[in-house]
């Protein structure tokens, strides 16, 4: 029946579902990351969803509830940084729909009852999830295990994923009823399918002459301060920000010294007689070198140094080196010479362990290598056996292949055997029975043993360096003293904008620490302190001093920060004016397009098949009101200037097609339409809620 190690085996898919990724498949990060209480107490949120506090306390326990789960699903004991900070984050979204989503589901009725979980779960419509994990188990059976966890505690590991699971899958159906019922809202009709077929179907042929805003210098184009906040004022819509941090930083880089760099060599160089005299070399490099031993053989042309491969080549017992490559130095050797093929042809029978029991599944497989030693049919017992299909309708072919295109056992195995030998080999898959049946023309081939040690800053050279840093930021209280340090060291300053969730910064890895403490900052123009209270920052490879600048708060924008992005618009609004008037009187007494252009001193250019539906003009870049007016405009009448997004436009139909609106056309815009409201109801109705529920994402305190 269904152990924890099966499930393990058949949960790959179950992962996802078991930390709540399911439930957010369809949601921008972007909509999560714009935004119970301990003692109420500001000090422990984490956030606030929809009004409702997220204490640390609550966040944590249900970070550590999936930490479990997917340790187990993985057999792991614990997590890297990276696999904790994608936990982390996937335990957020999953709260945020929780709350969000039940609110609306209570809201509108949605349900699950008690009949419809269990015939999701162990009826005749079995979730995917649930027929994954069981694979082709008897029904009854399944049942009777199902019923039989529901006996053991509440602690147990297996009933609380399977407690999990039917949480997920709750929350999944009542997410895809949800779906169906804001689709179902969003009904369309026949005529307007037939609206947006003929909308498509109705063509044109234009030709037209365009003058580009960048004739005109913006120096020339007044713009004042009156009119930018005239028109920050109308449209502050436009200007709305996420919350983020401006920093100014100065970094100190730890790198090796030239002092490091010999010494490094010495190291590897005090190596030399001894690795050319030792008779295992693998043993030799696996003990010394920073990398274990390269067991595969190479071919003269597929090692990139081709000093070191005329060298290994040409010589015998004999050490190569000390040598830079990759930012180490090393010493090789030949550990050993064969004569192998590129590629081999072979045919296998693979024996699947069950319950990870490899030895288990290494007997069959020599049962199964006697029985061909003495002259079974493979192709008959491979497409009995094997639990590799695709190879075994071929009777276990593999057909040609190279010596890095299978796991190591497997390839070695082949590459090592006489043609028509029987060998057993284990690998991560299972137990192999291979037959080889064909080799390429062998050639010689090496092992390289190589010793490498990487060249890395000693402390003497970190202590060098950090000192550096320390004289830097000795009198660095705010920005000015900052600004005057950077210039008395004769360094370049960075500049950065920071997310709260930010892991990386320009030229800075592992800046978690950086960016979190500038969230805490309070006052532009400070100092960042670490938790230690000090202004240097320690990342690693790296020494980081730096100022805070600006504090963006989420909401519209300030005029200040945006007055250059409004002045850049209003330049281009007057520059429009200009060139339309400018157009209008190469219009007056003309006949043909042509002679509009030759009075404005443009070039005419063409376009077909523009329809409503068009996304962009050929040659011209995306221009929705030059499509607009090419759909609506006279044919054969030149058209009044448009002010487009490249520059100001005059056009002329020159003819129009109109493709037959076909009943199989019709289905297919109407099917269009209604993929599209799918899509608007399995996302945008959920942002709209997202947003509705203003998420205030404050974890940058405590991560």
């Amino acid at each position: 029946m269904a152990t924890l190690q099966t499930i393990r085996n058949r949960g790959g898919l179950l992962v996802s579902i078991v930390i709540g990724l399911a439930l957010v498949a369809f949601i921008v990060g972007d909509a999560l990351s714009s935004g119970a209480s301990i003692f109420n107490s500001s000090r422990n949120k984490v956030g606030e969803i929809a009004g409702e506090s997220i204490s640390i306390m609550d966040y944590q326990n249900k970070i550590n509830r999936n930490e479990e789960m997917v340790k187990m699903m993985n057999g792991t004991s614990a997590l890297n940084d990276e696999q904790q900070t994608m936990l982390r984050e996937n335990t957020w979204q999953q709260m945020v729909m929780d709350i969000v989503m039940n609110r609306e589901y209570d809201e509108v009725g949605i349900t699950v009852s008690g009949d419809e979980l269990y015939d999701m779960l162990l009826g005749d419509n079995m979730n995917p999830s649930v027929r994954q994990m069981f694979g082709n188990a008897d029904p009854n059976q399944i049942r009777a295990y199902i019923k039989s966890l529901m006996d053991l505690p509440a602690s147990n590991p297996q009933k609380a994923f399977w407690l999990n699971l039917e949480e997920q899958i709750t929350t999944t159906r009542k997410q895809a009823k949800y779906n169906n019922l804001v689709a179902k809202a969003l009904y369309t009709t026949d005529a307007q399918a037939e609206e947006m077929a003929e909308s498509g179907a109705a063509k044109a042929d234009i030709s037209y002459i365009v003058k580009n805003y960048a004739s005109i210098e913006d120096s020339t184009i007044q713009v004042s301060n009156d009119e930018i906040k005239s028109y920050y004022e109308s449209h502050k819509k436009l200007f709305e920000q996420p919350e983020s941090r401006k920093i100014v930083y100065v970094n100190f880089d730890v790198e090796a010294s030239g002092e490091d760099f010999t010494e490094t060599e010495k190291w590897v160089a005090k190596l030399i007689s001894e690795f050319a005299e030792t008779e295992n070399p693998q043993e030799f490099v696996d003990l010394s070198s920073d990398k274990k031993f390269d067991a595969f053989y190479y071919k003269k042309s597929e090692i990139t140094n081709d000093s070191l491969a005329d060298f290994l080549f040409n010589t015998k017992n004999t050490v190569y080196g000390p040598y830079v490559e990759d930012n180490s130095y090393r010493i090789s050797r030949v550990a050993s010479r064969k004569m192998l093929p590129d590629s081999v042809r072979a045919r296998h029978i693979l024996i699947a362990p069950e319950n990870n029991n490899y030895a288990q599944a290494k007997n069959v497989a020599d049962s199964l290598a006697g029985l061909l030693k003495k002259g079974a049919d493979f192709e008959t017992l491979a497409k009995q056996f094997s639990a590799d299909q695709n190879s075994a309708v071929n009777g276990g072919d593999l057909g040609w292949f190279g010596p890095r295109m299978m796991v190591q056992p497997f390839s070695d195995t082949a590459f090592f055997a006489k043609v028509r030998d029987i060998k057993v080999v284990l690998t991560q898959f299972g137990a192999h029975v291979i037959q080889v049946t064909d080799r390429a023309k062998p050639v010689e081939k090496i092992q390289i043993a190589t010793i490498e040690k990487e060249i890395v800053p000693s402390q003497t050279t970190i202590n060098k360096i950090y000192n550096e840093a320390r004289s830097f930021a000795a009198n660095v209280n705010n920005q000015a003293d900052f600004d005057k340090s950077v210039s008395n060291f004769n360094l370049s300053k960075r500049i950065a904008t920071l997310n709260k969730n930010d892991k990386n910064i320009a030229g800075m890895e592992n800046a978690r620490e950086l960016v979190r403490q500038a969230y805490l900052a309070s006052t532009p123009g400070d100092v960042i302190l670490n938790n230690e209270g000090s202004n240097i920052f320690d990342s690693g490879n790296k020494f980081t001093v730096a100022i805070l600048t600006d504090i963006q708060e989420e909401g519209v924008a300030p005029v200040n920060s945006v007055a250059s992005t409004i002045k850049r618009e209003l330049i281009r609004k007057k520059k429009a004016e200009i060139l339309e008037k400018e157009l209008q009187t190469a219009i007056g007494g003309s006949e043909s397009l042509l002679s509009v252009a030759q009075k404005a001193g443009l070039d005419v250019k063409d376009a077909s098949d523009i329809s409503f539906n068009s996304f962009q003009i050929p040659g011209t870049g995306i221009e929705p009101k030059v499509i607009a007016f090419a759909s609506l405009t006279e044919q054969g009448k030149i058209s009044e200037p448009i002010a487009g997004n490249q520059g100001v436009y005059i056009i002329m139909v020159n003819n129009r097609t109109a493709d037959e609106i076909t009943p199989e056309l019709l289905t297919q815009t109407k099917e269009g339409m209604e993929q599209s409201n799918q899509y608007r109801a399995n996302y945008q109705a959920v942002q709209a809620l997202l947003k509705n529920a203003e998420i205030k994402d404050t974890r940058y305190k405590f991560y």
